[in-house]
């Protein structure tokens, strides 16, 4: 009787351990939320991420969410509270956060044209005056949002090595937001000067058509040094099974794929491939970012 009794015990505790499991494995696949730190709106940032997180619910099974931080601040509570578990961020986001990641799971996202890194490119309009750099002295000029790199972090790079201090020597400077409206404002002049991503002439032809912007009318006056894309990292708790799960749908991503050049392609991405930490001791160096 006491064996047949130890039997009904062990056999209750290892279903109860199997229940327990079961909830675990299927609580740790929901709410999975993946932050996304815009260069644009809201609203168009959700429309660019839309089909790749579609993708990745189908290739995974995992519940996925998109969340769109308005800036910097909203972005560090929410991951210092757990309520982000990946993101997609440009470098220097990433080292001044990168305690909170497993940074032996880091992914890089490529460029439409393949390439790990980008430069910001100086713009004005033909006939402004602006030639070349110098002429920005005592002008207006937009950079792009302050969680980008090529656009800001690299650029004011640029003007400091170029001999301008962007403080005293501009009449006024902005941070705008994506490329297409820091353009747009250029050619509209209401700046004299803006900043965009190296590959806006090659990749936005329909913001541009629809802006209904003549690109011939613009003139690049000034590249700064490469900086890394955007790094896509997962918190640093987070389930390695998840983990291992969305890197990898991330890394299958093709895009001579026709069905996933229409996932690729709306994000401005070429695809991804893995990264060490070490690879953004450059973005280290010029934010005065510790490892």
């Amino acid at each position: 009787m006491l064996r047949s009794l130890s039997r009904v015990i062990i056999l209750c505790s290892l279903f109860m351990c199997i229940l327990v499991g079961a909830s675990f494995a299927e609580s740790v696949t929901k709410n999975i939320t993946i932050a996304v730190l815009p260069c644009s709106d809201v609203e168009m940032t959700f429309k660019k991420f839309h089909q790749l997180i579609t993708y990745l619910k189908q290739q995974t099974g995992i519940d996925l969410k998109i969340m769109v931080p308005k800036d910097y601040a909203e972005f560090e509570w929410a991951i210092k509270n757990g309520d982000i578990d990946f993101a997609l961020q440009d470098p220097h986001t990433y080292v001044r956060l990168s305690k909170l990641y497993k940074r032996d799971a880091l992914l890089r996202a490529l460029t439409w044209a393949g390439k790990s890194s980008q430069r910001g490119l100086i713009i004005a309009k033909k006939g402004s005056g602006i030639n070349n750099v110098k002429d920005i002295r005592g002008k207006t000029v937009m950079f792009g949002p302050k969680l980008s790199a090529a656009k800001w972090i690299a650029a004011k790079e640029f003007f400091k090595e170029t001999g301008i201090d962007i403080d005293k020597d501009l009449r006024a400077y902005s941070n705008g937001g994506c490329c297409e409206d820091i353009a747009f404002n250029v050619y509209l002049k209401a700046v004299d000067a803006g900043v965009v991503c190296d590959h806006f002439f090659e990749e936005h032809s329909e913001g541009r058509n629809e802006l209904g912007m003549d690109p011939k009318q613009l003139i690049v006056i000034g590249r700064t040094k490469a900086v890394p894309t955007r790094v896509f990292t997962a918190r640093k708790e987070l389930n390695n099974s998840i983990v291992n799960r969305i890197n990898q749908a991330l890394l299958d991503l093709d895009k001579k794929n026709p069905e996933h050049a229409k996932i690729l392609y709306p994000a401005e991405l070429g695809g991804f491939q893995k990264a060490k930490d070490k690879d953004y001791d450059r973005i280290r160096g010029l934010i005065g970012a510790n490892r």
